[in-house]
Formats: C-alpha cells, sequence, structure tokens
C-alpha cells in the first residue's frame, strides 16, 4: 500500500421530486485534484436544470473523486450530462462516467446490527485481501471503508453490517485470531458504543490536559 493523506466530504441536498424532474441518474468524475471540481460539475449539472440529491467526494493520493446522484428534466440525455461536465476541465482531465439510477432491493443492513472495525499494526501485503475476503465468505457487508498507511503504520476503519443469524462473537474471535496473524490490533464494537467512545474521548483528553 502506498501512503497519502485522505478527506471525505459527503452531503445530501434536495429534495428535487418536488420539482418535477423525471430521471435520476448517478454520476462520477475522478480526475487529479484541483481546486473548483465540486463547483465546476454542480454548475454544469445547474445549468442543465439538474437537482442534485446526494454527494460523496474523496481526495486520495492526490486524485478527485466525486460521485452524485442527480435528478434530470426528461429530455436530457447521459450524453449530454456527461460531454456538459466534461467541458468544464481541460481535455481529458475530467473521466466522467453517468448512468441510470436503478432502484436497489431493500438494504439487508434492516435486518442487521451496525458494527465497526479497526484494524492497526505494522504495514504488510494481504492485510486487505484477507480482512475482506473473511468478511465476504461470512457475509457481512461493508457499508463504508476507509484505510491508509502512514509511516509503515497500517491503519483500517470499516463500518460493517453483520446480517442476523451471524454471531457477533464469533465475529470478533475470528478477525482477532485473523489479526494475530498480521500482527494487528484489532477492535470490533457495535456502532454505539463505537460511537459514545470516540464522541467522549477527546473531551476526556481535553480535560487531562487541562
Amino acid at each position: 500500500m502506498i501512503s497519502c493523506k485522505h478527506t471525505l466530504v459527503s452531503a445530501t441536498i434536495g429534495p428535487g421530486a418536488a420539482r418535477g424532474y423525471m430521471k435520476d441518474y448517478i454520476l462520477t468524475v475522478m480526475a487529479r485534484d484541483r481546486v473548483g471540481i465540486v463547483r465546476d460539475v454542480a454548475s454544469a449539472l445547474s445549468a442543465l436544470d439538474g437537482n442534485i440529491t446526494h454527494v460523496s467526494q474523496t481526495v486520495m493520493c492526490g486524485y478527485f473523486t466525486l460521485i452524485i446522484s442527480v435528478q434530470m428534466p426528461d429530455e436530457r440525455t447521459m450524453l449530454e450530462i456527461r460531454q456538459a461536465v466534461e467541458r468544464k476541465g481541460e481535455v481529458g482531465e475530467l473521466e466522467v462516467n453517468v448512468r441510470p439510477y436503478e432502484v436497489v432491493p431493500e438494504s439487508r443492513s434492516r435486518n442487521a446490527e451496525h458494527f465497526t472495525l479497526t484494524m492497526v499494526g505494522k504495514d504488510r501485503p494481504g492485510i486487505i485481501s484477507r480482512a475482506t475476503d473473511y468478511l465476504a465468505r461470512r457475509d457481512i457487508n461493508i457499508d463504508d471503508f476507509y484505510a491508509y498507511v502512514l509511516d509503515g503504520r497500517f491503519v483500517m476503519l470499516v463500518q460493517v453490517s453483520i446480517p442476523d443469524g451471524v454471531d457477533a462473537d464469533d465475529v470478533r474471535s475470528e478477525i482477532e485470531i485473523l489479526g494475530k496473524e498480521f500482527e494487528l490490533t484489532v477492535q470490533l464494537q457495535h456502532e454505539n458504543i463505537f460511537r459514545a467512545t470516540n464522541e467522549v474521548r477527546p473531551v476526556i483528553d481535553l480535560q487531562r490536559r487541562s
């Protein structure tokens, strides 16, 4: 793995359905990072009378990635949308993909408990491959994934959904065994515990310094 800085931005904007939009699209953009890409994409979509409803944007290792859910008037085509966004950059700068939104079946997370998995330790090849293979074999869905290496230290933070019928204690024991193979410190916490712990910890640290 390579070492790099990582930033994440997400937002939900809308609603647009009340404004009479007929078609929903998912749009992705990738490019070398620079200031103003989100503005450029948003202005291109706005000029086509589009309404942005969801945004997730990341900069990793100097590369910008963006995924947008946008509602468009019925007469707009995918080619028209893609070309409008591409024209906001230099020739070949913005790699743009547009696809129709397809209704996704109800997530299994409705019948699942949400947990946060952390793995920390010395970086070694194969950690992510082995960890994600284990999760897939246990039918555990990854909802959000963040990992990086800094000065040889590997950090992975994963939000997962453990379905009904899969014992979280068994998963915890098994993933800890996997962690020992890579000499990693592993924690699997219910999302409520993880959230409470990480919201309180900065306050405790501040009190200790005072």
